[in-house]
């Protein structure tokens, strides 16, 4: 390389360290106005707030206090009885917490705003059709249409500390998860969350990742919960008269979602330990009633159901009682308007070393 074209070279690195500094002197000076002059104006402009949040939900916005601050991400806002919707019928919020970030959300997929919310009572609740809808979220009590859309305009919505409570009356199941953390994003087309529910409050979690698409409710969900004692989630499976006396191990599953409706199951578990005993039992506390134990169960299936017909395959299929191993790879049972269960290609029992 010529001695010109080095010259060059050490003339531009030069001046890009000079951009770069100057970038960050003028960040430096926006934060020092924005903290001296733009905050306090909008603590003094509080329904001038509201009208812009309203523009971004496309629906009335509503806070009864207002408190700004600079973080080192933009301004975060914070305001209290936030009402999003029709005044009348709006449901206010305690608390809530508005950050604005004016750089990352100047990036390609990033929102300019995040909504955090805390302590919300929030409902997942079943249809008699089979579709799945969450209740609780701002801007969806008593109002029609999509309640999505109130939280597209907002960016990402952050909930802490809520509580869940699952409603399927057609499956007998009530029960109320006392912890859920929750990130949503929704844009036009899609649905993207992650969240970690807890039965217990001091328990291990339960992690979920939900992708759907808006106009069909088709999409994908994962569910998975780390080695775990496994009876604290037995209120769950009540309504089938099993309960969980004891248990440890992981699971994991993927469930395919059409019209918001459960359509596919496909479930990855590996459990150390397992005794199933009666519902009834375990509901009136009898501690001595017999129930079957698994020493160890490994199982890879799929469960589906179209049109009032399922089907299990299990590929993978090992259970481990009293130091015997019993394979049933290849176990297909299917059922509905008819019962049908297909030879297992590979069958055996040996004993466990």
């Amino acid at each position: 390389m010529s001695a010109a074209w080095t010259a060059r070279l050490r003339r531009a690195r030069k001046g890009a360290w000079y951009l770069a500094a100057a970038g960050l002197v003028a960040m430096a000076l926006v934060a020092v106005a924005a903290a001296q002059f733009a905050l306090p104006w909008l603590e003094r402009n509080p329904r001038a707030v509201a009208a812009w949040l309203g523009e971004r939900t496309g629906r009335p916005v509503a806070f009864d206090t207002l408190d700004a601050q600079w973080t080192r991400r933009g301004p975060l806002l914070r305001v209290t009885g936030l009402r999003i919707g029709d005044p009348a019928t709006a449901v206010p919020i305690g608390e809530a917490e508005i950050q604005i970030a004016q750089y990352a959300g100047l990036l390609p997929g990033r929102s300019l705003t995040e909504l955090r919310l805390r302590g919300l009572d929030l409902a997942l609740q079943r249809a008699d059709d089979g579709s799945w809808q969450v209740r609780g979220l701002p801007g969806a009590q008593h109002d029609e249409g999509d309640p999505l859309d109130a939280l597209q305009g907002l960016g990402e919505l952050q909930v802490v500390d809520a509580r869940l409570r699952i409603d399927a009356p057609s499956l007998s199941i009530a029960h109320t998860l006392p912890r859920v953390d929750l990130r949503m994003q929704v844009d036009r087309r899609r649905v993207r969350a992650a969240a970690r529910a807890w039965i217990e409050a001091d328990g291990a979690p339960l992690d979920l990742r939900l992708d759907l698409l808006r106009a069909h409710g088709d999409g994908r969900a994962y569910v998975a919960m780390a080695r775990n004692d496994l009876q604290v989630w037995s209120p769950l499976l009540a309504p089938s008269g099993i309960a969980i006396g004891a248990g440890h191990g992981r699971v994991s599953a993927w469930i395919d979602l059409k019209a918001r409706r459960v359509e596919a199951v496909t479930g990855d578990v590996v459990l150390d330990a397992l005794t199933l005993r009666r519902a009834s039992d375990i509901a009136r506390g009898v501690t001595d009633a017999p129930g079957v134990t698994f020493e160890g169960v490994r199982a890879l299936a799929r469960w589906a159901h179209v049109d009032g017909v399922w089907r299990l395959d299990a590929p993978t299929l090992r259970i481990v009682q009293q130091g015997r191993e019993q394979v049933l790879d290849g176990l297909v049972v299917a059922g509905g308007r008819n019962w049908a269960m297909r030879e297992i290609g590979r069958a055996s029992c040996r004993e466990r070393v």
